[in-house]
């Protein structure tokens, strides 16, 4: 079982009629054959649900309606394929490395012979993968991995580093599955996302109240750092030697501490919340937010020098724009602290992205000498990728309005560019009903959403709704607005 199956399954249900082989092998980055194998194995999984996805040499594969509404009904998705996926021996390069990566941040020592026999491979293959994580490490974090013949493989990390690691783990695929599947080489625990949900409450609850709004991936991100805090102190890690003991705790994170020791019956040291605090700053913010003077000293310092010098450079004007400069302290005031204690994004895009938009590319890698001469920090090509596109929602490439729910964990610069693309396409034909991220969206109460007639998301949700939806890139492509003309011309003329 792997990940595939998953996503084929995901597909199928959330295509009305069929879907070929030939498109299932393209969106899945395998051959043909590869998707008949796998059908067999998905509908091997179904049988005992009565479910089988329907195959024609003509039009290819099918769900019928009854046996979509059998893999909604029993959670099939989660309960079976995920269960499967979770379970399994790593056996992909990507999960056998964050395999021995994260089972380092637990064990002091670990023999080669050892991961040679839990992961089924060769003692090459080990080493291959060892040899992969110490680049990873060295290029994000600069840190690394020792190796002794006597005792096997050291992760060479504070344990204030180890839990940085185990942050970028998390968010390299922030979706369900392979958190849980992630979560259970931690902590031999396959059920991350209950164990969770108590805390994403408390601090989507006490963020906005103090006026900080995340996007959905930060929020997911934040709770399972929390959690990881809880959990590491029980197996005897802690921060208690924390250098920034002496550092003062936030009105924010002193109420989700209050709330979250309660709610949990645990006792976190002031460590453990001043480095929580640290993570909390480096996430991605929306629209709404309020940051203290204070806490937007250093962007705005550079915000203002920025927008200087793109009038200078480029002609472009935007420093009279309050909210132009506001978006842009909104995203640089978490990038310089995710900058400064080499924190993760808690939701990466495409860094392609820059080359569909060149000038706007060019007008963002200004910003990289000012940080430079400020701060001595270096901006790397992700965040020059969301500035990049908070670039071309400003200078009007655009124009903006929506009819419908956006399901997006993305950060404003990504919301931006969706509702500008729509309303450049469909104009008066699309309008905006709410926002939602995908975990919040999962929590909302039906009734909520009885005027919604068509969702556009960047998350996977066909198991979670019987609500129509399109399931678009965060980097929204010609492709993406096509699906979304097909579906809007095809209501229109349901509705005549």
């Amino acid at each position: 079982m792997n990940r595939r199956h998953r996503d084929i399954l995901n597909i199928i249900l959330n295509t009305d009629e069929y879907i070929t082989g030939n498109e299932l092998a393209r969106l899945c980055n395998v051959t043909i054959r590869t998707i008949r194998n796998d059908i067999k194995e998905i509908n091997d999984l179904l049988k005992e649900y009565d479910v089988k996805v329907e195959a024609s040499l003509k039009r290819g594969y099918s769900l019928s309606k009854a046996n979509k509404d059998i893999v909604k009904k029993n959670n099939i998705i989660r309960k079976v394929l995920d269960y499967e996926y979770i379970i399994e021996t790593p056996s992909l390069p990507i999960d056998r490395q964050m395999y021995i990566l994260l089972k380092l941040t637990i064990k002091k020592n670990i023999s080669i012979e050892e991961l040679v026999e839990a992961l089924s491979v060769s003692d090459a293959t080990v080493n291959n993968d060892i040899t992969f994580i110490n680049k990873w490490l060295k290029k994000n974090l600069r840190l690394g991995i020792s190796y002794s013949l006597t005792e096997g493989i050291t992760l060479n990390a504070t344990e204030k580093e180890k839990r940085n690691i185990i942050s970028w783990v998390l968010a390299i695929r922030i979706n369900l599955s392979t958190v849980s599947k992630y979560w259970s080489y931690l902590f031999e625990e396959a059920d991350a996302v209950t164990a969770v949900k108590d805390i994403y409450y408390i601090v989507s609850e006490e963020s906005r109240r103090y006026n900080y709004y995340l996007s959905g991936h930060s929020y997911q991100l934040l709770c399972y750092e929390i959690l990881i805090a809880i959990k590491r102190n029980k197996l005897g890690f802690n921060l208690n030697g924390f250098d920034e003991v002496n550092g003062e705790l936030m009105e924010v994170i002193s109420a989700i501490r209050e709330k979250v020791e309660n709610q949990l019956s645990v006792k976190l040291s002031k460590a453990e919340w001043l480095n929580l605090q640290e993570y909390f700053r480096s996430k991605q913010f929306l629209s709404g937010t309020k940051f203290k003077d204070i806490e937007k000293e250093e962007a705005t310092s550079v915000v203002e020098e920025y927008l200087i010098v793109l009038y200078e450079k480029f002609k472009v004007d935007l420093k009279n724009n309050p909210d132009y400069k506001y978006k842009l302290i909104l995203y640089i005031t978490p990038m310089i602290n995710r900058l400064k204690y080499r924190h993760c994004i808690s939701n990466k895009i495409d860094e392609k992205v820059v080359k569909s938009y060149k000038t706007e590319f060019k007008m963002a890698n200004e910003i990289t000498l000012i940080i430079k001469k400020k701060l001595n920090l270096d901006v790397p090509l992700i965040d020059l990728a969301y500035i990049t596109l908070h670039l071309v929602s400003m200078c009007g490439i655009w124009k903006y309005k929506l009819n419908t729910v956006i399901v997006c964990d993305y950060d404003q610069s990504i919301l931006s560019l969706i509702k500008d693309k729509i309303q450049n396409a469909f104009g008066e034909r699309v309008e905006v009903c709410g926002f939602y991220g995908y975990q919040e969206f999962m929590y909302e109460d039906e009734e909520n959403l009885k005027s919604v007639d068509l969702i556009i998301t960047t998350s996977t949700i066909a198991d979670i709704t019987n609500i129509p939806f399109i399931r678009i890139k965060p980097e929204i492509d010609q492709n993406d607005i096509d699906m979304i003309v097909e579906y809007v011309n095809g209501y229109k003329n349901r509705r005549c």
